[in-house]
């Protein structure tokens, strides 16, 4: 398909787009990337009759706004697309790119109400499971107060959604209790620490599990992670086990 230069002003942002406002940010450096570098690949968008826009935007929003903020062109793609088939087409292109588990599963529940795709249409594309879509899912019936409470929800995993849902269920103590841990939730708490934090709020009753806690270099690498009392390296962290065990020999014999 030929890519179009477009003038940003004639796009507008599709309505059932996964990415959630929070997740436009950097959009001015990702505008000079593309002034010194030219953008290197092209958005997906549909035409559209609309007395104020020529086109919808279908993959590619981040380019699209950062095109439009820098007041740039925009290269895109233009393909006559039904719902279904934008749908897919957005899944298949953002697949490629860091979408968070929160801005899948709104996209994916508003999708599935609005029965723009169908949900085994919708597994079959995104190639997983029944349970797992679930997760996904379980972001759009968290209550809005929990959501507010935890803020940007980037590092919340669909999993852990399920739990917040799940535990919320329990009534407006657990609700009050997930809402004062909104920042830990904000930071990455899993799922089972997650319920042992709740307990020991609501229960009073001693966390089992440790909260986990990652290190990183000062790039902001995770090196390892600490729970349960136990050191887990990243799996793309390579390193010598002769060294690592020297050093903790010599650190431990100073205990």
């Amino acid at each position: 398909m030929k890519v179009q230069s477009l003038d940003p002003k004639h796009c507008r942002k599709w309505k059932f787009a996964d990415r959630s406002d929070f997740e436009f940010n950097k959009i001015w450096e990702l505008g000079e990337d593309i002034k010194r570098n030219g953008q290197i690949e092209p958005a997906i968008v549909r035409p559209i009759k609309d007395s104020e826009y020529q086109y919808e935007v279908i993959a590619g929003a981040r380019r699209w706004k950062a095109c439009l903020d820098c007041d740039l062109p925009f290269m895109a793609v233009v393909s006559d697309l039904t719902d279904g088939q934008a749908a897919i087409a957005q899944i298949k292109e953002n697949q490629k790119l860091g979408i968070c588990d929160y801005s899948k599963g709104l996209c994916y529940s508003k999708l599935l109400d609005s029965e723009k795709i169908t949900q085994n249409d919708l597994i079959n594309n995104i190639q997983i499971s029944k349970a797992k879509l679930k997760d996904f899912l379980a972001f759009a019936k968290i209550d809005q107060k929990i959501c507010d409470a935890v803020g940007n929800t980037s590092k919340v995993s669909s999993r852990t959604a399920r739990e917040i849902l799940s535990i919320s269920g329990k009534g407006k103590k657990y609700v009050d209790a997930l809402i004062e841990l909104g920042e830990e939730i904000r930071n990455g708490l899993g799922a089972n620490s997650l319920k042992n934090a709740v307990d020991a709020i609501v229960l009073g009753v001693q966390e089992s599990v440790d909260h986990e806690k990652t290190f990183a270099l000062p790039s902001g690498v995770v090196i390892a992670t600490w729970k349960n009392n136990a050191l887990r390296f990243s799996n793309n962290i390579d390193f010598s086990q002769t060294e690592l065990e020297k050093h903790l020999v010599q650190f431990f014999s100073k205990i």
